[in-house]
């Protein structure tokens, strides 16, 4: 059995052609045919817009969960990661990653139940300054070492990482935990030259293709490209 997981930082719903629509970012979603979307900054904050219709315009008649993992709350409502799903989830929850004085981050922590299958997804968005990275790896890595410790359930880590580098320190511990999925550059788009967007995955076996989505949707709707992974679940 095989699914896949979109990883998606959407700007806030707006392109680089300065639209806010997340009607068309949910319709290229279902295009894609996708099971699961980790979304990266998912922003509901503002006033006088109807949070529900902007969350069922992104589920777009096709997919049957939205869960919200919220990072900074205002009046007006809401900034964080989601999680876009066509199968039930079992659990969830968020880890507090913040550093003082910077912008509050998370990681959404959710257990899914595929068709009797377990997979467990971490969907998280780093900080943009080195020291904040490092410190928030620090806490991703004793995250997944506590999740791998309990069981063998299947795990993808996937997300906007900030961490432009090409040979970057704070990757370098869940890089030997889990295995690092080849991917291109995905930043900016208009002439993408970071590998910001990533996946890893346990056991090695659980990714077995993935892929930066260039399209002209993708070229227009965020300042990121989505990246894309096959799931198989039979290769375990």
């Amino acid at each position: 059995m095989s699914i896949k997981v979109i990883s998606y930082n959407i700007h806030s719903g707006i392109g680089i052609d300065n639209v806010f629509d997340y009607g068309r970012i949910g319709e290229f979603l279902a295009s894609q045919k996708a099971d699961i979307v980790c979304l990266q900054e998912m922003d509901l904050r503002a006033l006088n817009l109807d949070k529900h219709e902007q969350i069922e315009r992104l589920k777009a008649n096709y997919f049957t969960e939205f869960i919200a993992s919220p990072a900074v709350f205002t009046e007006s409502g809401w900034y964080g990661n989601a999680l876009l799903s066509r199968f039930a989830h079992l659990s969830q929850r968020s880890v507090d990653i913040s550093v003082e004085t910077r912008q509050p981050r998370n990681i959404q922590d959710v257990l899914f139940n595929i068709n009797g299958h377990k997979l467990r997804i971490l969907n998280t968005h780093k900080g943009l300054k080195q020291h904040e990275r490092f410190a928030q790896f620090t806490q991703l890595n004793a995250v997944v070492n506590e999740i791998i410790s309990e069981d063998d359930t299947p795990l993808l880590v996937a997300g906007d990482f900030n961490e432009w580098q090409f040979f970057p320190r704070t990757l370098r511990r869940i890089n030997k935990t889990l295995r690092p999925i080849p991917l291109g550059p995905t930043f900016p788009n208009k002439f993408p030259l970071f590998k910001l967007d990533r996946f890893w995955c346990k056991p090695d076996q659980l990714v077995q293709q993935a892929r930066v989505l260039k399209t002209p949707e993708t070229r227009v709707y965020s300042d990121h490209y989505p990246i894309q992974a096959e799931l198989n679940f039979e290769l375990r």
